[in-house]
């Protein structure tokens, strides 16, 4: 529900107070199938999981006589597993969540399946981090080409080598290919790509390995890059819903705080006969105050209902999904950055003479700093991040503390730490509760949602280039999720591209059946929710991150490994 007008949000405001019982939204946001599939885990997948864990638990047989019947089984029952599962991880983060030993042959396991990585990890150390070249770029460019299914133009460019006006008219393209065409392959490259700057060396390196033929294709025996087979898949389309649910997982991926979560509304007997389907299905959309600046959006109190109705929509849904730790991978704040797929970055700021023609934004103030940012926020402040400027009344307390009230919301947050990367981006790490009431009178209910928040400060379409340590708190994260909370949502503004790069690695320790080839393994990502990946490089740095995640539970499970 997006309200359009002041009167309309006053009443809105007024008629849900007056509300003897407030009808939460149903904003699980998952399909029939998320649904069933969700039941099926929840009944039975986690306590298969534990069983097989416990089979593996050095510390609980060590007690039993090693003749008895009851202690061969799990000798029997580890030969049934392939030493490439993914559930060698899950196995070994259940054990060590219990402060059980971890068997040897387990984290033999899973240094088997790290393996299937360490080509791109080693292609990663080997690559320079100088400049990319004139060369590279023109490579980079055509793959884009191929990836949009412009194919003739490619052989156009491969025989004549530059297209002009007149060539460009052979192809006979549409007016608005043209133009692509031009911006996308002979656009200016910024400098932190064709230079030596160090702040963007790993970066750098993660777009030439995208270059390098470090896989091979046995029945044509060839060599293959990472650019060659993600662009070869061509376009993905967009995801359908707000949140995905990954099958045989505690893992939810979808959209923040940005349009795809408002509608929290009044009782009426159309809503009690709709099925839990249609509750369960809302289809993505943006608001249009994610584009607008926080002291435009508290000028008019409609703005601020859509902004609020959004945000409350959004922790509501993450109390029903049963969410203990949210990964939000994006700015809550309008930014500059660089396109990593197009590797072109915008000189004006992202509100130009088009949006501000528009009638719904005719009256923002033009001057606001927010609007000459190159990117518009990703998603609302939700867990306080002190530069937010979406206008959220957050306010300092002390101790690291901040609080804010949306209407009968509270919510508390506190920075419990700070890690950045080599290129100086942080990874910040909330402590947020939420309460609020349900209702009035005898029908008064309190209710509470406890949260770790790990905000990860990512590009849009970019790599996360974490380090060891920020890995570390990431996997620290999972093993301390509350067992009655035990769902990990990610999130990035649309769901799909920084979402999936942390999805493909953190799905080693989060998710049953995970194919073990590295390429395979994101067609089976895109199956469950699509569109997810949307650059080479986030491919690249989603397979090292999965590299590392095991080596994490590998020392952790080994001590010895960490020396």
């Amino acid at each position: 529900m997006v309200l359009e007008s002041d009167a309309g949000a006053v009443a809105h405001k007024v008629m849900r107070t007056l509300s003897v019982k407030r009808t939460l939204p149903k904003v699980l946001t998952l399909s029939k199938e998320d649904v069933n599939d969700l039941k099926s885990w929840q009944s039975r997948g986690r306590e298969d999981l534990t069983e097989r864990s416990k089979f593996y638990s050095s510390h609980r047989s060590s007690g039993r006589d090693s003749g008895s019947e009851e202690s061969r089984e799990p000798s029997n029952k580890g030969k049934d597993l392939d030493p490439l599962d993914s559930c060698n991880a899950q196995i070994a983060l259940s054990l060590l969540k219990e402060g059980s030993t971890v068997d040897e042959h387990i984290v033999s396991n899973i240094k088997q399946r790290m393996a299937l990585t360490v080509p791109i990890v080693h292609e990663l150390e080997r690559v320079q981090a100088k400049g990319v070249s004139k060369q590279e770029i023109d490579e980079i460019r055509r793959g884009l080409l191929r990836e949009a299914g412009c194919l003739n133009l490619l052989k156009q460019l491969d025989e004549k080598g530059k297209m002009d006006d007149k060539a460009l008219q052979e192809v006979k393209m549409s007016e608005s290919g043209v133009t692509f065409f031009r911006t996308i392959y002979y656009g200016p490259v910024p400098p932190i790509v064709t230079s030596d700057d160090p702040q963007y060396a790993d970066l750098r390196k993660v777009i030439r390995a995208t270059l390098s033929k470090v896989f091979v294709n046995a029945s044509a025996d060839e060599h293959f890059s990472v650019r060659d087979w993600f662009t070869s898949r061509g376009i993905q389309p967009r995801p359908t819903y707000t949140v995905s649910l990954i099958s045989k997982s505690d893992m939810l991926l979808g959209q923040g705080p940005n349009g795809g979560h408002s509608g929290v509304g009044l009782p009426s007997v159309e809503k009690e006969k709709r099925e839990m389907q249609q509750h369960l299905t809302r289809m993505t959309s943006h608001v249009k105050e994610l584009w607008m600046s926080g002291s435009d959006i508290n000028q008019r109190i409609f703005h601020r209902v859509n902004r609020d109705e959004e945000v409350i929509g959004f922790l509501v849904g993450l109390k029903e999904m049963k969410v203990g730790a949210v990964i939000a991978l994006g700015f809550p704040r309008s930014y500059n950055m660089m396109n990593v797929k197009t590797m072109i970055q915008g000189e004006k700021g992202y509100a130009d003479y088009d949006m501000f023609a528009r009638p719904a934004f005719q009256a923002l103030e033009r001057r606001d700093t927010v609007y000459k940012r190159n990117t518009a926020r990703d998603f609302f402040n939700y867990f306080g991040a002190k530069d937010g400027d979406d206008g959220l009344p957050w306010r300092d307390v002390g101790g690291g503390v901040r609080k804010c009230q949306i209407q009968e919301f509270a919510l508390t947050s506190k920075l419990v730490k700070t890690l950045k990367n080599n290129l100086g981006t942080p990874m910040d790490i909330y402590d947020l509760t939420v309460t609020w009431s349900e209702g009035c009178l005898c029908t008064k209910a309190e209710e509470e949602l406890n949260l770790k928040v790990v905000n990860i400060r990512t590009w849009d379409q970019g790599p996360s280039l974490l380090l060891k340590n920020q890995v570390s708190a990431l996997v620290d994260t999972v093993l301390d999720i509350d067992p009655e909370n035990s769902f990990v949502f990610i999130h990035c503004a649309g769901g799909i591209g920084r979402t999936g790069n942390l999805a493909y690695a953190l799905s080693e320790i989060l998710c049953c059946d995970v194919p073990k080839d590295p390429l395979k393994k994101l067609e089976w990502l895109r199956s469950q929710r699509q569109g997810c990946i949307q650059t080479p490089e986030q491919l690249v740095d989603a397979m090292i991150l999965s590299h590392m995640v095991l080596q994490e539970v590998v020392e952790r499970s080994s001590p010895k490994e960490r020396e």
